[in-house]
């Protein structure tokens, strides 16, 4: 035996639980939209001066941070009410692993 529903309200009832669904997937893609644009400051933009390498965290509320600025690498520690510099590093993408070891074995010596 099947059931075959005519029920005005039944289809309201649908209808009205479909268009809250509606409207509370609307106000999630808003909310969605204004957290993208509040935090795209924090990412970082490859035609700035002024980039952030990579991020460390080290223990709640300190971490570590290398940032270039114009070519040149700084390294900051950065702690809940100051910014430290801690190294200043030269920033050669191209050098590699290899060719700043063979530099330091040649000032050695």
């Amino acid at each position: 035996m099947m059931f075959e529903s005519t029920d005005p309200t039944l289809f309201s009832t649908s209808l009205r639980m479909i268009w809250g669904l509606l409207i509370v997937l609307g106000i999630l893609f808003v909310i969605y939209g204004l957290m993208r644009k509040r935090l795209s400051f924090a990412q970082s933009n490859t035609k700035s001066k002024i980039q952030i390498k990579e991020m460390r965290h080290l223990m709640p509320k300190k971490s570590l941070c290398l940032v270039e600025v114009d070519g040149q690498e700084f390294l900051l520690g950065i702690g809940t009410e100051n910014i430290t510099l801690l190294a200043t590093l030269e920033g050669s993408k191209e050098t590699s692993f290899q060719a700043k070891l063979a530099a330091a074995k040649h000032n050695e010596q």
